[in-house]
């Protein structure tokens, strides 16, 4: 929140970005270091300017937040996709994140391999599998308990 602020001051105050104010500069920056802020400002505008820089600055922050809000919202299954496949993979490439604009499953990356996938079974352990005691898992004896019992 406090960059997105920042980069709306900014294109207000400094990059005239700005509908109402228009291509004008509104801040006067000194080179000069005070209290870790790397630079001083001088106020050089009229209180009146400086609530039209805030309506402007609100603005601009209300109309992205809004615009961000809608594009997530129009595309809430491929984000759910994207975050399934972030939780699994921990990290997406670019394919991995064209595949899901399609409409796809991610493939997995080249480098990956599940950590759960008992060697020479790819297809991992089954849940019929950890009924029929495959698993090494006692389904009499209660799950949990100190450390030193497994």
């Amino acid at each position: 929140i406090e960059r997105v602020t920042d980069i709306a001051r900014s294109m207000v105050t400094k990059w005239g970005l700005s509908e109402k104010l228009g291509p004008l500069t509104y801040s006067d920056e000194e080179g000069e270091v005070f209290l870790g802020k790397s630079v001083t400002q001088q106020k050089i505008v009229s209180d009146e300017t400086a609530h039209l820089i805030d309506e402007e600055v609100r603005n601009i922050v209300d109309r992205n937040y809004q615009r961000a809000r809608d594009i997530l919202e129009s595309n809430i299954e491929k984000l759910h996709v994207m975050a399934d496949a972030l939780i699994r993979y921990e990290s997406l490439d670019t394919a991995q994140i064209d595949e899901i604009m399609k409409g796809k499953i991610p493939s997995p990356p080249s480098d990956w391999s599940d950590n759960n996938t008992p060697p020479g079974d790819g297809d991992g352990i089954k849940s019929d599998e950890a009924v029929n005691n495959k698993s090494g898992v006692d389904p009499e004896k209660p799950i949990g308990g100190p450390a030193s019992s497994h």
